[in-house]
């Protein structure tokens, strides 16, 4: 059943090819008179001409520009701090996002703190609530984190260690802009690290421990299957503009909760992934495929009937009453062999992430509630935890015949 839910998804999107170029007009027409353009590497982006374009576009349109680059994966809470100085100081108007998932995760952290009375840092750790924010925009050159309309932002705190989010509505980009044919040049690893976090998006929020919902599993369904299909083609047809399309909408509704209202979700992959991240650095992307398959195996029994319409309805599995546990297992093993078409890792072995620090991850993560745990289709505590981390450190099978 669909429970109560209330969503406000205030992004404005403009799609297409040379959305971009549309930036000056549209940002004027929203009263923007000045703009922190934010990203990671300024060589790339202007070697590529994007830069100069989006500069010229919005000086022909009377906004002013500074600048911060820099921005790494795993984007850092030192560059936000840096960024809140800098919005401060200039009295900016907007914090403008060129990049990916960790610049616009970087923007909205800078965003929040600019208006704020307390460190940033305060956000992510719960200390305190998000009340307002600067606007953020983005030019999207890298689908896969969907942080272009979602309200939440992750950072990286590499002085204590911890990878944390803030959610809240204020954190949502107030317009985006998203052109394809940007997303071109990303290399394939790249390219595979999006479409897995997408799909994991997804499965976070399909794999509930609530019941049916018609709408919304079916929308989730196709979200999949169809990642699952042209996942792999992309890599092999970058230049498909058709692909990238789809790839590029298909980061934003997997990630802005169009699949997640009215519903327990889970997020336990993350949290369980995160910490790969938090340690050793780890690309989002690959975290979640190192984990996904572990976690699978431990929680599938929970609800095999879920798992086994997965295995069906994503990846083609027959099933019935009769033989629900194999066609669940079926589909475990059919995500694996779906990341590792695509040059995904599916274990800490197969990405050579050291495997001495699962105690040390496990004491990071927020475990929380009056079962201090984690996870919704099966609450996961500390030992829960320890047991998917083992499962993942050695490569396994992951073919289906």
């Amino acid at each position: 059943m669909l429970q109560d839910f209330s969503i406000g998804i205030g992004t404005r999107f403009v799609f297409g090819r040379d959305a971009h170029n549309r930036i000056g007009k549209e940002l004027k027409q929203m009263g923007i008179r000045k703009v922190l353009i934010h990203y990671g590497s300024r060589k790339r982006l202007s070697d590529s001409g994007l830069l100069g374009s989006v500069k010229e576009q919005l000086r022909l349109h009377g906004i002013r520009i500074l600048e911060l680059g820099g921005v790494v994966p795993n984007p850092r809470l030192s560059l936000v701090r840096e960024g809140i100085h800098l919005a401060r100081k200039e009295k900016v108007d907007m914090i403008l996002a060129v990049g990916g998932g960790s610049v616009i995760d970087s923007a909205k952290a800078i965003g929040l703190g600019a208006v704020a009375d307390t460190d940033v840092w305060d956000f992510f750790t719960g200390a305190e609530v998000p009340g307002k924010s600067l606007p953020t925009g983005v030019i999207l050159t890298y689908p896969a984190a969907g942080s272009e309309s979602s309200e939440v932002s992750v950072i990286n705190n590499t002085e204590l260690g911890m990878k944390l989010l803030a959610s809240h509505p204020v954190i949502r980009p107030a317009i985006a802009f998203m052109n394809p044919e940007l997303t071109y040049s990303l290399p394939k690893f790249l390219t595979a690290c999006g479409v897995t976090d997408m799909f994991s998006h997804v499965c976070e929020r399909y794999f509930t421990p609530d019941g049916e919902v018609g709408v919304i599993d079916r929308m989730a369904e196709g979200i999949l299957k169809t990642l699952a299909e042209i996942g792999p083609k992309v890599l092999a047809e970058p230049d498909n503009y058709s692909y990238r399309a789809e790839i590029m909408w298909i980061s934003t509704i997997a990630h802005n909760d169009t699949v997640g209202v009215g519903r327990v979700q889970d997020w336990a992959v993350h949290e369980i992934g995160n910490e790969l991240s938090a340690l050793y650095d780890t690309p989002h992307g690959a975290t979640l495929s190192i984990i996904m398959g572990s976690w699978m195996r431990y929680v599938y029994r929970e609800a095999p009937e879920r798992f086994a319409r997965y295995a069906g309805e994503v990846f083609g599995v027959k099933w019935n009453r009769k033989n629900t546990l194999e066609a669940a297992y079926e589909g475990i093993l059919k995500t694996e062999e779906f990341f590792r078409t695509m040059g995904m890792p599916v274990s800490f072995e197969e990405f050579q992430v050291p495997t001495d620090g699962v105690e040390q991850m496990l004491d990071r993560i927020a475990f929380h509630g009056e079962d201090d745990s984690i996870g919704g289709i099966k609450r996961l505590n500390r030992d829960d935890c320890r047991k998917i981390y083992e499962t993942a450190l050695k490569s396994r099978r992951t073919t289906s015949e």
